[in-house]
């Protein structure tokens, strides 16, 4: 493996070398899917915002709000060098971790549509979740580089997992199986990215334990494995636990192949519920057709490519970590959202990245891929 460079013989604000090559084409998606959800946003949170708040633009001003913050955090992000984050990787980890355990508290944490996921004051709210997406991601990633001589067995690799344990049983506690899945991929990406060498005897633990995981979410929480039971019945309780999933397929189903036109959609009139935060795919479907959808789809596959490739063509391995660490989580994002949508996987709640109503979810986004654009800047070409 290479020498890792040390930070102190750089220019923190100049990105290293070649730092104006820039990858534009993912900078390019990234601002035509962010423009592409604003207007989805606009158009299925309309109805919703004018009956709860008598103002068809509430949801739009505040997420344009934090989509302008979340710009110009990226774009000075990236031009911060990603080594800096070496010195703060422990810190930054272990700070949202104490968040994570806020939230817990009674009192402190705050509570939607029964979920204890928030921390905030009046109206402003976020997640911590959201943080330690990116947190596990810095966290193990500077583990692993400051301790790559150690890499060399699988005993090398206890801490990280340790950090992935701690996160998964806050995440338990918080009943959040969604997010507990982005951060195993999150880490699990990380780890796999540093060259780990895995012998056959431990892929069925592995695969043990994971599945112990997963059951112990859906055991502690009945409504999960209702859930799965209504996946498996689709043509059952059409008027209860398969709402949501059968108005999905009847936006999409009557997009046809070029929709109904931009802001025509009819199950954003409160029959699909939370159109505008993880099922606003189906909106898309239903506004702009096959057509608009497969347009979508090609923009986020493109930008999952250009995220792995900049992993796969960093100058040293804290930014290939980084890279693919982070192209991992939106990469399970955007997967698992269009498959709920499509109603191919169980309902979970997972939000579809630069598209889905929420400020705390889209500036760290935003924030995130300031840091994959930094280590393009140094990517050989």
């Amino acid at each position: 493996m290479k020498k890792i460079s040390i930070v102190g013989r750089k220019k923190i604000f100049n990105g290293g070398n070649n730092s104006n090559n820039i990858d534009f084409s993912m900078l390019a998606t990234i601002f035509i899917l962010l423009a592409i959800g604003l207007v989805m946003v606009s158009s299925a949170s309309s109805y919703s915002a004018l009956t709860n708040y008598s103002n068809s633009n509430h949801y739009l001003s505040r997420q344009l709000l934090f989509a302008i913050v979340g710009v110009i955090a990226m774009l000075i992000i990236s031009n911060i060098d990603y080594n800096t984050y070496k010195k703060y990787g422990y810190m930054f980890y272990f700070i949202s971790i104490i968040m994570m355990i806020l939230v817990l508290i009674p009192g402190i944490g705050q509570t939607r549509n029964g979920a204890t996921r928030w921390l905030g004051y009046g109206n402003f709210t976020f997640q911590p979740s959201e943080i330690m997406k990116l947190a596990t991601v810095l966290g193990i990633a500077t583990y692993l580089t400051k301790n790559y001589r150690k890499l060399n067995s699988i005993k090398g690799y206890i801490k990280p997992f340790l950090m992935l344990a701690l996160v998964i049983f806050i995440m338990f506690l918080q009943k959040h199986l969604s997010g507990t899945l982005v951060m195993i991929i999150a880490a699990v990406s990380v780890i796999f990215a540093s060259g780990i060498k895995i012998k056959l005897k431990y892929i069925i633990p592995i695969i043990i334990i994971g599945g112990i995981v997963v059951a112990g979410f859906i055991i502690a929480e009945p409504f999960r494995l209702k859930r799965i039971m209504s996946f498996m019945n689709p043509e059952e309780d059409i008027k209860g636990a398969n709402w949501q999933a059968a108005q999905s397929l009847y936006a999409i189903g009557a997009g046809g192949i070029f929709g109904r036109g931009l802001g025509q959609s009819r199950q954003k009139y409160l029959w699909l519920p939370e159109a505008q935060n993880d099922f606003i795919f189906a909106i898309l479907g239903e506004e702009l057709g096959l057509v608009g959808s497969i347009s979508v789809v090609a923009l986020f596959t493109f930008f999952i490519y250009r995220g792995y490739r900049i992993a796969i063509t960093a100058k040293d391995m804290y930014g290939s970590l980084l890279a693919a660490g982070i192209t991992s989580v939106f990469a399970l994002q955007i997967i698992v959202n269009i498959a709920v949508v499509t109603c191919t996987i169980p309902v979970t709640g997972m939000p579809l990245p630069f598209f889905s109503y929420g400020g705390t979810s889209l500036a760290i986004n935003l924030f995130a891929m300031g840091v994959v654009l930094n280590i393009s800047r140094t990517c050989k070409k």
